[in-house]
């Protein structure tokens, strides 16, 4: 059953609305006009399979090759390939890529195109994806959904607009929410205190800095967070910020000790448990971060970590160390979330609220069955592999 053919097609999808996180090094631009950027990846068998993966988000920094170059690099390693030797082949695809890609990029590659060979081994075997990561330990994805800022927006109107979208969640069943945070500490604060009025007492509400304070004011700040409701803290020192992460994650890479150790003296005396992103770095970023006991809760992008394969070699460490975890986004299709779906119910670790929104920060899909975010939780679909089929239709509206 070897594969006899690989495609690649790009789709650009609008948000809902602009998004925009805190950014120290000013990087604003990562959609381009409200869209968000995708590469589908489709491999083909004689006897009609098709393993389907996504290539998440592609921002316009990241200068990413055409659907045509991705092809035909993908179809040299790919095309005769048997799938059931898929991680030879996805080792050997990534081997092929060029080595001078932007480093979130070729992370995100490698996630689509490892996802694509198990959907397509998943359909061979006629089993779900999630038996092919370790088996189902839970039923559904439990999803935080999350709130971005609305850059320059007067105060007043970003305050109605998030209690809009604070109420349309909360009625739809959503217990669990992030709040980008970072710019104007007292803006900020008016909206965390929106959300607990209106999420409740009981809902979970962590605020996600993006690495925008320095140490000296991040404990201050942590303070004001947890008294205006905030129940836990996402990536709050700029060692650490996103963009930085994203850009040059060799810098953090070789500094690990010493920011973990920094990290680690903010979360001592942090009124809140401390959350960080490690799918984008090296290993020994979260080696070094157990080792100092830096953070109490692990965040894995599974897109950045550059395939399934790897973000569960990352839960199963922080399981290791005791630490729980949850699965990020960079706002996925519904072949993305799929993935991460499959990858959260096969994962112990994986028990608080995910980041996982595309479905519902994406104005439509490439789907035929999408998935909704209606009871705050996310399933797997029935079937084999990711359970998903292409929608053709739906694809051709939104090729960019």
């Amino acid at each position: 059953m070897p594969i006899t053919e690989v495609r690649v097609r790009q789709v650009a999808v609008p948000r809902i609305y602009d998004t925009y996180c805190a950014d120290p090094k000013h990087l604003k631009a990562t959609i381009d006009h409200g869209r968000s950027t995708y590469q589908i990846i489709e491999l083909k068998t004689h006897d009609g399979l098709t393993g389907i993966g996504e290539v998440s988000d592609i921002a316009p920094r990241m200068d990413a090759p055409s659907p045509g170059s991705l092809q035909d690099i993908v179809s040299s390693v790919l095309e005769g390939g048997d799938p059931a030797a898929w991680r030879n082949l996805h080792d050997r695809a990534g081997e092929a890529l060029p080595g001078d890609l932007y480093p979130e990029l070729r992370q995100l590659i490698l996630f689509g195109l490892e996802s694509s060979l198990l959907d397509l081994v998943g359909k061979a075997y006629g089993i779900p994806l999630y038996e092919l990561l370790g088996g189902r330990c839970r039923h559904a994805a439990a999803v935080s959904w999350v709130a971005y800022l609305r850059g320059d927006a007067a105060l007043e109107d970003e305050l109605q607009a998030l209690e809009l979208e604070m109420a349309d969640q909360v009625g739809s069943g959503m217990k669990a929410f992030k709040l980008k945070v970072g710019e104007d500490h007292e803006r900020d604060l008016e909206r965390v205190r929106l959300a607990r009025r209106i999420a409740g007492a009981g809902a979970y509400i962590k605020v996600d800095a993006s690495g925008f304070w320095e140490e000296d004011e991040a404990l201050s700040r942590l303070h004001d967070m947890a008294e205006a409701g905030a129940d836990a803290c996402e990536t709050p020192i700029r060692a650490l910020s996103r963009p930085m992460s994203r850009e040059d994650p060799a810098r953090i890479e070789s500094e690990a000790d010493g920011i973990a150790e920094a990290l680690a003296g903010v979360r001592g005396s942090s009124p809140i448990p401390i959350i960080e992103h490690v799918a984008d770095l090296g290993d020994v970023f979260l080696t070094a971060l157990i080792r100092r006991r830096a953070v109490d809760i692990v965040n894995v992008v599974p897109c950045q970590a550059g395939g399934l394969r790897r973000a569960k070699r990352l839960l199963h460490a922080a399981e290791t160390a005791g630490m729980p975890a949850l699965l990020g986004s960079t706002i996925e299709l519904g072949p993305g979330t799929a993935a991460a779906v499959h990858l959260a119910v096969s994962s112990a670790s994986v028990n608080v609220p995910s980041d996982l929104v595309g479905p519902g920060l994406l104005q439509d899909d490439v789907c035929t069955t999408p998935f909704t975010l209606e009871g705050g939780e996310l399933s797997p679909f029935k079937g084999p592999g990711l359970g998903i089929e292409l929608d053709e239709e739906k694809l051709a509206r939104w090729t960019g």
